[in-house]
C-alpha cells in the first residue's frame, strides 16, 4: 500500500515537472530552441552589417553628391567594403538604387532565396 502511494506521488511529480518544462519551452525541444536562437542571432548580425554598409554608402553620397549606381562603384572608391557587403550566411547583399539619395539593401535571409517572407530589407 505504501509503495502504491509513493508511485502515485512520484507520477504526479513527474507530470508537474513535464507541465512546467512544456510551459517554459513552448513544446520545442532544446535543440530547436537553440537553432531558433542561432538563426535569430544571424538575422541580427545581418541587420548590423546592412546598417554599417548603409552608413558607408551614405558617406560616399556626401562626397559624390548621390548614392552610387551599384556596389562595384562603391568598392572602387572604398576598397575595404567587400566583406561588409555580405550577410551573416556569407551571401552578398543586394543593392538597389531608388533615387539620387535613396537605396535599398536586401538579404535573402535564412532560406537563401530572394522574394520570400524571410528576406531582410533595409531602406535608406
Amino acid at each position: 500500500m505504501k509503495i502504491r502511494g509513493f508511485l502515485i506521488v512520484l507520477m504526479m511529480g513527474l507530470v508537474i515537472v513535464y507541465i512546467i518544462y512544456f510551459a517554459k519551452t513552448g513544446g520545442k525541444s532544446n535543440i530547436r530552441t537553440m537553432v531558433d536562437a542561432y538563426v535569430g542571432a544571424k538575422i541580427d548580425l545581418t541587420k548590423v552589417n546592412m546598417e554599417q554598409l548603409g552608413r558607408i554608402i551614405l558617406s560616399h553620397m556626401g562626397g559624390e553628391g548621390q548614392v552610387p549606381a551599384d556596389l562595384a562603384e562603391l568598392k572602387r572608391s572604398q576598397p575595404g567594403v567587400g566583406a561588409g557587403s555580405l550577410d551573416a550566411w556569407g551571401r552578398t547583399l543586394t543593392y538597389e538604387r531608388l533615387s539620387d539619395s535613396g537605396f535599398r539593401l536586401t538579404s535573402a535571409g535564412p532560406d537563401g532565396a530572394f522574394g520570400t517572407a524571410d528576406d531582410i530589407v533595409k531602406e535608406f
